[in-house]
């Protein structure tokens, strides 16, 4: 029996957890048997203040799952000692005998081509073969297992047109199970239906996807490809799903709904649009000044509308019509691929001779953000995947999302007209993953060098 980290139980069997376990029972030891065939877990009964053990192992779609437990140990070397002599037993199983006869279908292989070569997407290639993407492979494979399809179109998506769209809708998936939500997939709309201790509401996702013509931007045109075509992209998005009206259904009626965009429009755009997002939803700028005695100062000002060549909207995405039902909309430029690898490598992934390191900017206590370097490894400074996340609130909204509901997040909204933040105490707002592999020699090749947020 060996000890593993929480992130890598976490990335193995965290999925299958009650969100309400955490009431009930507080997690101290993970353990693994037989390179992980098992998985063995030791907690303490809040109720009861005693321990228990409990054995975990694949069932028929290669979910990890309990397949044996006991209760009522008076202390943690006792439930320690019952739980490594069960692993020792149950090993030599067969993989079968853990199956539950209540899984039905086929395990889930998001990876096994389902078009013919030709349409498979370049990123999806990548992820699938590349040595530097080994990580977040990795941790998909692990994820994939407990991921419900509900449309029956997401593998065919994320292996073609619709692969940075899966990512990101994977990546909500990781997000909220991270901070303890489970999910309720009796309806097929919107996306996730996040219940839990801290709250429940809906989440629908969305990107912004690259125009058939893309404009060309020069220094004629740069400002207002910043001030007014990233807004009208937002706007389209956002405005895709008002349309859908999901507040309608008998199952969302009173209860917060989310959106949930990420930007795709450009290579890299997440890391440089967000500026955009925030001004079309509030229809606010905000720009560094001065105050009257010469103290660093933020200037706010009204945005009536976004015009770019022929076309014009309106600005402030929460005051227009129908707007009052959507109560929240979230935002990770770092919910990309590089996230699932730097994670990925956290919880043990991939092939380990990797070296991965990120570099950008955060805000870390001060008013602007400032640099940060570190190297990706369990020594270093952790990371979740909720960092990175903006919650902007809808002040109007007819159900509000608390804030509580989304821990550790940056929450904004506005107040006597300013857009006010509460941020923790490290908030990444753009940042850049190397990957490097290193051979016996201690020689080193670039194998990636990815924008993220």
């Amino acid at each position: 029996m060996k000890p593993v980290t929480r992130r890598r139980f976490e990335a193995l069997a965290g999925y299958i957890r009650s969100p309400w376990s955490v009431l009930l029972a507080r997690e101290l030891a993970w353990y693994e048997e037989g390179n992980e065939k098992l998985l063995g877990l030791v907690s303490m009964d809040i109720q009861d203040n005693d321990y228990v053990a409990t054995v975990l192992a694949r069932d028929a779609m290669n979910r990890f799952r309990a397949v044996s437990l006991q209760i009522n140990f008076p202390t943690t070397q006792e439930a320690t000692k019952w739980l490594r002599g069960r692993l020792m037993e149950l090993v030599d199983e067969p993989a079968e005998s853990f199956h539950q006869d209540d899984e039905g279908g086929a395990p889930v292989d998001f990876f096994e081509p389902v078009v013919p070569s030709e349409r498979l997407a370049a990123d999806f290639e990548r992820l699938r073969t590349a040595k530097q993407f080994s990580p977040a492979l990795g941790l998909i494979c692990e994820l994939m297992h407990h991921f419900v399809d509900i449309d029956g179109n997401f593998v065919e998506q994320f292996q073609t047109r619709g692969f940075d769209a899966r990512i990101w809708e994977l990546y909500m998936y990781a997000l909220f199970t991270e901070l303890g939500y489970g999910f309720d997939r009796s309806h097929s709309a919107p996306d996730l239906h996040c219940v839990g201790p801290l709250g429940e509401f809906f989440v629908e996702a969305t990107t912004v996807n690259p125009s058939p013509l893309p404009p060309e931007v020069d220094e004629t045109n740069e400002q207002a490809y910043f001030d007014a075509y990233v807004p009208i992209k937002f706007g389209s998005a956002l405005f895709s799903k008002v349309k859908k009206r999901y507040w309608e259904k008998a199952h969302v009626k009173g209860l917060p709904l989310v959106l949930a965009i990420q930007d795709f429009h450009a290579p890299g755009a997440m890391i440089w649009s967000n500026t955009g997002l925030v001004e079309y939803l509030y229809g606010i700028r905000q720009t560094d000044g001065v105050d009257s005695e010469g103290n660093p100062t933020t200037i706010s000002e009204r945005i009536t509308s976004h015009r770019w060549q022929d076309k014009e909207i309106p600005s402030s995405f929460f005051a227009q019509p129908d707007s009052e039902h959507i109560s929240a909309v979230i935002a990770n430029p770092g919910g990309t691929l590089s996230k699932f690898t730097r994670l990925g490598y956290l919880a043990g992934f991939g092939d380990r001779r990797l070296v991965i390191l990120r570099r950008g900017f955060a805000y870390q206590g001060g008013r602007s953000p400032t640099p940060f370097s570190t190297r990706i490894d369990t020594t270093g400074r952790d990371e979740t995947w909720c960092e990175g996340l903006s919650v902007y609130h809808n002040p109007d909204a007819e159900v509000a999302l608390y804030p509580c509901a989304i821990p550790g997040a940056t929450h904004h909204t506005i107040r006597e007209g300013r857009i006010v933040s509460a941020m923790p105490g490290f908030f990444p707002v753009g940042s850049q993953t190397i990957i490097l592999a290193v051979d016996d020699s201690d020689g080193a090749e670039l194998l990636d060098s990815g924008e993220t947020g």
